[in-house]
């Protein structure tokens, strides 16, 4: 079972110094599992930490980002939302995302 955090923990994250990598989920979406199968097996290959909630719990967060679906990946800089991704497609597709931010 995930840890459930806050959602002013995840904003404190958010907005800590470096890159942070936000994976949104819902638990009865099949696209997500594997999404985050290919997440794993990148973050294997590249030695990355992500944080993943359950979007169920977090609507100010949708709201805020405007997160559209899940899955989700924001990637975050100092801060700032550099890149929302939604189409997961490959490891690869993932490992080139994560090679632009690392």
């Amino acid at each position: 079972m995930k840890e459930q955090l806050e959602t002013q923990d995840i904003y404190n994250l958010i907005h800590s110094e470096g890159t942070f990598i936000l994976y949104g989920y819902a638990p009865i979406c099949a696209n997500c599992r594997i999404a985050e199968r290919m997440l794993k097996l990148t973050q294997e290959l590249m030695d990355f930490e992500y944080t993943a909630i359950d979007l169920n719990y977090h609507t100010e967060i949708i709201n805020d980002y405007k997160i559209t679906s899940a899955p989700s990946l924001l990637i975050f800089e100092d801060g700032e939302l550099q890149e929302s991704v939604y189409r997961f497609e490959s490891v690869t597709n993932l490992l080139n995302i994560m090679e632009r931010h690392h």
